[in-house]
């Protein structure tokens, strides 16, 4: 078996005009958020807490390479206390289409058994929903995890309406049940996410 988390970049700035949207950073609650999501997942999961993990922790990363996304992953990757060169950037993730990331994922290296994708919607949100057998999520907001667990040994087998749903974590999620630990890191009234 194989385990995919899959995460959106956390919440970016539109306070550059004239920015191109490549290069677009995280804002101040994106900052807050991206960590705070890895850190969950690290505690809950992957044995953080000193538990022994429910599952395998990620050994690999790819990341599109807007600064969004790669500044997602990186404090996701810090946090995880993944090495540098765990993580790889993939041009082909920025704003992707399902299919496109499937590709990504369909080509990793096999010694991986649990890969991070961090990229952006639409494509990420019908991604999981199209590789997810029997469920569905109901959205993927800005900072959103979804892990899978995938029926196969191989990468490259990976195919639509397989996988099997192991979590669904949003920021508003947390900062709803944890308000003291995750203050801050989801959308407010009247915000978009």
């Amino acid at each position: 078996m194989k385990y995919l988390t899959v995460l959106r970049h956390a919440k970016s700035s539109w306070g550059q005009p004239g920015l191109n949207d490549h290069d677009r950073p995280l804002n101040e609650r994106g900052q807050l958020a991206a960590p705070a999501i890895a850190a969950f997942l690290k505690r809950t999961y992957f044995g953080g807490s000193g538990d022994a993990p429910l599952m395998m922790p990620p050994d690999g990363m790819i990341s599109s390479t807007a600064v969004r996304a790669y500044s997602t992953a990186e404090y996701a990757r810090v946090t995880l206390g993944l090495a540098p060169e765990a993580m790889r950037l993939d041009s082909r993730l920025y704003l992707a289409q399902s299919t496109t990331i499937l590709e990504v994922v369909r080509g990793c290296d096999e010694s991986l058994k649990h890969l991070i994708i961090v990229g952006h919607n639409p494509g990420l949100h019908e991604f999981c929903d199209r590789l997810l057998a029997r469920t569905s999520i109901p959205r993927m907001p800005t900072g959103a995890a979804v892990i899978m667990g995938l029926p196969h040994e191989y990468w490259g087998m990976a195919d639509w309406q397989e996988a099997q749903l192991i979590a669904y974590v949003t920021p508003k999620a947390l900062e709803r049940r944890f308000p003291q630990e995750f203050h801050g890191i989801s959308k407010q009234t009247g915000e978009d996410d």
